[in-house]
């Protein structure tokens, strides 16, 4: 029964996602400025994110272990965390006026899940090191966090361009303002360093007691860490200095971008006993 459940599920949950889309839609083109909780797309999407999350346990519960080790188990678990953290900025700001954006890449990150989805063979460290499926929960928890802050910089920097040409498109006209943006995206960042930093800690454990070749100098390790650090840092710095404004906008997209791109050519041109998919 539980596996007839699950089946439907994966088949439910991108259509229950455009359910909420769809009313994101109409309050973004039609009811823009109203608070958060008095909207009823921000009480449909968290009953969303609870079946979601029902799914994610109830996969995990039939197949024995986190479900990370097929892509289409992990683009379900980069879906849900879209939404998650994109509901928990909304409700911290009480702005439900950007979250057209964020539902549709739940959307289609949930859609190419289940339809990729198939039984998939878990890696023995996963069965054998419940820990290691800890740790890529709140590595992707912590690198979708840092895309979200800078989905927001990048619509700061957009609004803010558009605001100079005095030129506003449709838009850019149901954006909140500059100030809620610049916070929204401060907050995911906060979000993304403290994820981050727990999957590292938990991926250095793991690696520490389970991998005979692990190496500190590894290069993919070494950038993961450097850009954390970087993170850590800068946003200390931001908070003490009070910096704000297009400044940091194009640093936490820079950032991410930059993170992304160094990403790529680890991956693509230097060997690692680790992958990052």
């Amino acid at each position: 029964m539980m596996s007839t459940l699950i089946q439907i599920l994966e088949i439910a949950l991108p259509l229950m996602y455009g359910l909420v889309f769809a009313v994101y839609v109409r309050h973004f083109l039609t009811e823009s400025g109203q608070k958060s909780q008095s909207f009823v797309g921000s009480r449909l999407l968290y009953g969303v994110l609870g079946i979601h999350l029902s799914y994610l346990v109830m996969h995990g519960v039939n197949i024995e272990h986190i479900p990370v080790a097929s892509r289409a188990e992990f683009l379900s678990l980069v879906a849900f965390c879209i939404a998650l953290v994109y509901a928990f900025v909304e409700r911290s700001q009480r702005e439900a006026d950007t979250g057209v954006f964020f539902i549709a890449l739940a959307i289609a990150t949930q859609t190419w899940s289940s339809i990729l989805i198939k039984p998939a063979q878990p890696p023995e460290l996963l069965t054998e090191y419940p820990v290691y499926g800890i740790h890529v929960l709140f590595t992707v928890f912590g690198f979708t966090a840092l895309a979200v802050s800078a989905l927001y910089a990048l619509m700061y920097i957009l609004l803010s361009r558009q605001l100079k040409s005095r030129n506003l498109g449709v838009i850019f006209r149901r954006l909140p303002p500059l100030s809620s943006l610049e916070k929204m995206s401060r907050l995911a960042t906060l979000c993304g360093i403290i994820f981050l930093g727990i999957g590292l800690a938990t991926g250095h454990f793991v690696a520490t007691y389970a991998l005979d070749d692990f190496n500190f100098l590894d290069p993919k390790i070494i950038i993961t860490y450097v850009a954390w650090f970087a993170y850590a840092v800068g946003y200390a710095v931001v908070k003490i200095r009070r910096l704000s404004g297009l400044r940091m906008g194009y640093l936490a997209l820079g950032a991410y971008l930059l993170l992304i791109a160094s990403m790529v050519v680890v991956n693509t041109f230097l060997s690692s006993f680790h992958s990052f998919q």
